[in-house]
């Protein structure tokens, strides 16, 4: 059994179960108004997260959690929950610098 913190102990609930990168980045954009574009190996409490590509990872401060991507080898990339608190969302603020938040679209039809 491998030493040290485990990414299966420290999520709440899964979100979206086997989907692609884009999938889940879109869900992360529709559920949170602050993400954060993070490089696979990107370490969140103390584990690397595995992904096959840099993904968005999602602060949700209202419902204080966190949505983030992880990728296990048998099972495919999946989008998780997080319990979080106000200190942990200002560290994740503080280490990953610059805030991207979501802009009201509109969309038009050009006929």
């Amino acid at each position: 059994m491998p030493e040290g913190p485990c990414f299966n102990q420290i999520w709440s609930e899964i979100l979206e179960k086997d989907v692609t990168p884009r999938r889940a980045d879109n869900r992360v954009r529709k559920v949170c108004s602050e993400y954060y574009l993070v490089e696979p190996g990107f370490e969140f409490r103390g584990i690397p997260i595995i992904l096959s590509r840099a993904m968005l990872i999602g602060i949700d401060e209202e419902g204080c959690r966190i949505l983030i991507p992880f990728q296990k080898p048998c099972y495919g990339t999946s989008l998780y929950v997080i319990d979080t608190d106000g200190e942990e969302i200002a560290r994740i603020r503080s280490d990953l610098g610059r805030k991207e938040t979501v802009e009201p679209v509109k969309r038009t039809r050009t006929w």
